[in-house]
């Protein structure tokens, strides 16, 4: 039967109906080809070969279609596929969070540290290719592992914690070191156990070109009155004074630094204390002193050789206007922060000016001070030092006023003496708060600012002119504590006093207006 009168159409295959086996794939080829039926083939990039229909997709040298099925890929595969590249973002996005330390802290809020770089002070001159210990300190919540430096920025040392310290406080001791003069900022960064870093305040220094013995000199102001002398020593001739004040050019300094030449006469020397270097005195060369020769004398006697001893100065001689400088007293002061040095003058001469006072006793070296003081002849005046840490404990105190003699005197010889420091013990404090008049009565109240008071009888009294009234009370008032008195109102008007007694001794006092 003819395939036109067939109720299928041509290229639907049908049901039941038997067909013969499709014809074999011809061999490989990598053109392009044509089988007996019209297929084309090509070589897949799978090593198979796919059959395509140049026209319409079926065998017509056969006269019944092939097909061939290719399995497709669902679309809930690349759904599949994105929902996985999300996760893993996600999870490695957790773990940069969890372990990372960019910001320099770890876990936010997890681990603290306190930084500080304890030397070179700021500012200070260093020179060119001389190496610098920088001295840092460090504590945190964990322990710490590494210590770097940087000088702008730049990692220059490093340093690797070994051992653990039992209360997370370390000290480092690094290496800074200069190619070039010029300013730097150089700051530490440490790392703990977790990774966490913190980094200290930045620092800056002043890379200097080495002094080495080329002249230099810097200038400095002359903070008390001083003598010029002739050599480094108050055994050396007195050539003449420098007042406060005076701006001197430094050109040289002993090895010591406790004594300066100034460029005066060709150069005199000064005690240090009394001149304020406005530049460090390592850009001073030091100077070897050749003792100067004692003068000829005016007859033609031979004199002999200059002796290798500097010739002493004469005594000074008393005059009209010398001031005599004593320290007479010496109390600690503010719970033993302060150290209060009571300086007299017993001349009959004032004296208005700056001293130099140098204490020692009381901590690591001497304190050494230039004090502005007003000294009327037979006054006196103080001089506070600030001690850290505060004095605890009993101490004894060598105070000496004017040590280098840098002031002429009428008497040198009581300018140092010795004080037993005993820390202040806290008193009670009683103070007054505003009083109040109610009718017939007046309420005080007082509050005890000092250490604690022990049970007392306390007393309040109100004095106008003869009339007096007062209420007693027996109690113990701790520090900041209040107590509330009623006070009967004296007869009459006026201003009247109002006093708190202990022990008989009247503690505080105030006014208080009484008005009709």
């Amino acid at each position: 039967m003819s395939d036109r009168y067939s109720p299928y159409p041509p290229d639907e295959p049908v049901i039941g109906a038997t067909y013969p086996p499709a014809p074999p794939l011809p061999p490989h080829s990598e053109e392009l080809g044509y089988g007996d039926g019209g297929f084309e083939y090509a070589d897949d990039a799978d090593g198979e070969w796919d059959d395509v229909d140049s026209a319409d997709g079926y065998d017509d040298g056969y006269g019944e279609p092939y097909y061939r099925d290719t399995p497709a890929r669902q679309p809930m595969f690349y759904v599949f596929i994105g929902l996985a590249a999300l996760v893993g973002g996600i999870v490695i996005f957790l773990l940069f969070s969890l372990f990372g330390s960019g910001d320099g802290a770890g876990t936010p809020g997890s681990v603290k540290f306190n930084v500080a770089i304890q030397s070179p002070v700021k500012d200070k001159r260093i020179e060119i290719g001389k190496p610098e210990d920088v001295i840092v300190e460090a504590s945190s919540t964990e322990a710490i592992i590494r210590f770097d430096l940087f000088i702008e920025d730049k990692l220059t040392d490093t340093l690797e914690v070994r051992e653990t310290s039992p209360d997370n406080k370390y000290r480092a001791n690094l290496k800074a070191s200069f190619e070039r003069k010029g300013e730097y900022n150089l700051y530490v960064k440490v790392t703990s156990s977790s990774g966490a870093t913190k980094q200290s305040d930045k620092l800056r220094v002043i890379a200097i070109e080495p002094v080495g013995d080329r002249p230099a000199t810097i200038n400095g102001k002359v903070v008390a009155t001083v003598n010029l002398r002739t050599g480094p020593g108050d055994n050396f001739e007195q050539v003449g004074t420098l007042t406060e004040g005076k701006i001197v050019k430094i050109i040289g300094r002993t090895a010591n630094n406790e004594w300066l030449l100034v460029d005066i006469d060709g150069g005199r020397w000064v005690n240090a204390s009394a001149i304020d270097p406005q530049d460090s005195l390592a850009l001073v060369p030091i100077r070897q002193v050749t003792p100067t020769p004692t003068p000829p004398a005016a007859t033609n006697t031979p004199q002999p050789n200059p002796s290798a001893s500097p010739s002493p100065s004469v005594t000074p001689t008393q005059t009209a206007t010398a001031p005599d400088f004593a320290p007479t007293g010496a109390v600690l002061i503010d719970g033993g922060t302060t150290l209060r040095v009571t300086v007299a003058n017993r001349s009959a001469n004032n004296y208005n000016g700056a001293v130099v006072v140098a204490v020692s006793g009381v901590g690591p070296g001497t304190l050494t001070l230039a004090f502005s003081m007003a000294l009327p002849a037979g006054g006196s005046a103080v001089a506070d030092f600030e001690l850290k840490p505060p004095i605890t404990t009993a101490k004894t105190a060598v105070v000496n006023v004017d040590p280098g003699n840098a002031i002429k005197e009428t008497n040198e010889d009581n300018n140092s003496a010795t004080f037993t420091l005993v820390p202040a013990v806290e008193q009670p404090e009683i103070a007054i708060l505003s009083p109040s008049v109610s009718g017939s009565a007046i309420g005080v109240t007082i509050v005890n600012n000092g250490a604690s008071l022990a049970t007392t009888n306390i007393t309040v009294r109100v004095r106008l002119g003869g009339a007096e009234t007062s209420q007693t009370q027996s109690l113990a008032l701790a520090k900041g504590q209040t107590a509330v008195f009623s006070v009967t109102r004296p007869q009459g008007n006026g201003t009247a006093t109002i006093e708190v007694l202990i022990g008989g001794q009247v503690v505080a006092s105030t006014t208080i207006q009484l008005t009709p």
